[in-house]
């Protein structure tokens, strides 16, 4: 029998993680197309403390509670699936909810949960992993033999990023904030790590790449980091912006952009169509399923909060020290 009611995490209003409560509140029901999930953990993203910061409105139709990714139970489904995932142990992209006992989730984005692996590691896993493949593979062409310069390295989408184009046989460039994160990351198997604190990383990815410039750029701090993109683009290079740690507006040498011919772009997941989804959760997974069973993937869960800890858990998200991802754990 399954319950009523379920604890969640609620935003009061938008603000610090203070805002952040648990409170009693109704258990969905799957519509069709949908399966319901008994949470084991959830994911904590950059985008859910934007949505607490009230700087990330969820997109129309989507629960409007926070929680992106989750792993768990299949417990229960609605019409127009069958009988296979009922009772299975999955990981899920969700369109919201995930901070709770209970979510509801497109029956095309639960994923197998590789092999080993533990549910809070399960939970890490969707959103970061989309997001990457959807921008570094499949926005940004990436190929065996190039260079990729990943801005971020140490957070959950950087080392998702470093793992998945090790794997794909690319050079990897990076940029951190210290030395301890730099040596996280090349331990992830980073060829090149820049201190952006400390030097010209746009001059640094030119010198090692023989003045060529990388091919692929992933951008999640945007601000004045799309100019220097641009100078260490190389030809035809795709520089795309996911994120706005730096700020959205920025200032470019638009010659830049015409004479190298760049492709600057950006995107976001959430507001993609769940049949989108579906299918790029079946790429994923087997990916997935290929790097954790040869070890050219592996787990970077840095640190997982009981769900009452939430606001924990998005300090460190604010802090500035991520290394890997951060986890709650709802159920046993």
């Amino acid at each position: 029998m399954l319950p009523t009611t379920m604890k969640a995490v609620l935003v009061t209003e938008p603000g610090g993680s203070d805002k952040l409560k648990i409170a009693e509140v109704e258990c969905p029901k799957p519509a069709r197309g949908e399966v319901l999930i008994r949470v084991a953990a959830a994911g904590v993203n950059r985008p859910d403390v934007l949505q607490r910061l009230g700087l990330y409105p969820p997109p129309a139709g989507a629960c409007p509670r926070l929680g992106l990714e989750v792993s768990g139970e299949v417990v229960a489904t609605g019409g127009g699936i069958g009988a296979s995932l009922q009772g299975k142990n999955v990981m899920a992209l969700v369109n919201g909810g995930g901070y709770s006992e209970y979510v509801v989730a497109p029956a095309g984005q639960c994923m197998r949960v590789p092999s080993g692996l533990g549910m809070v590691e399960a939970a890490s896993l969707p959103e970061t992993y989309l997001t990457v493949w959807q921008n570094l593979f499949m926005k940004g062409g990436l190929q065996a033999g190039h260079h990729v310069l990943i801005h971020g390295g140490s957070s959950g989408i950087g080392c998702a990023a470093i793992q998945l184009a090790k794997m794909h046989g690319a050079f990897v460039h990076v940029t951190v904030g210290d030395q301890e994160k730099a040596n996280f990351c090349k331990k992830l198997g980073a060829d090149f790590v820049y201190l952006y604190k400390q030097e010209d990383w746009s001059q640094a990815v030119l010198n090692n790449t023989g003045g060529q410039g990388a091919e692929v750029i992933l951008d999640m701090v945007a601000g004045e980091y799309v100019d220097k993109n641009l100078s260490c683009a190389k030809p035809g290079a795709k520089v795309i912006v996911i994120a706005l740690l730096g700020g959205r507006f920025v200032t470019l040498d638009a010659a830049k952009l015409m004479a190298k011919q760049i492709v600057l772009t950006g995107t976001t997941l959430r507001p993609q169509t769940s049949e989108f989804k579906a299918q790029l959760s079946r790429v994923v997974e087997s990916v997935l399923e290929k790097g954790f069973s040869s070890k050219q993937l592996q787990s970077v869960v840095q640190a997982q909060f009981d769900l009452e800890r939430v606001a924990d858990a998005h300090d460190l998200m604010e802090s500035g020290k991520g290394m890997g991802k951060i986890v709650l754990k709802v159920s046993e």
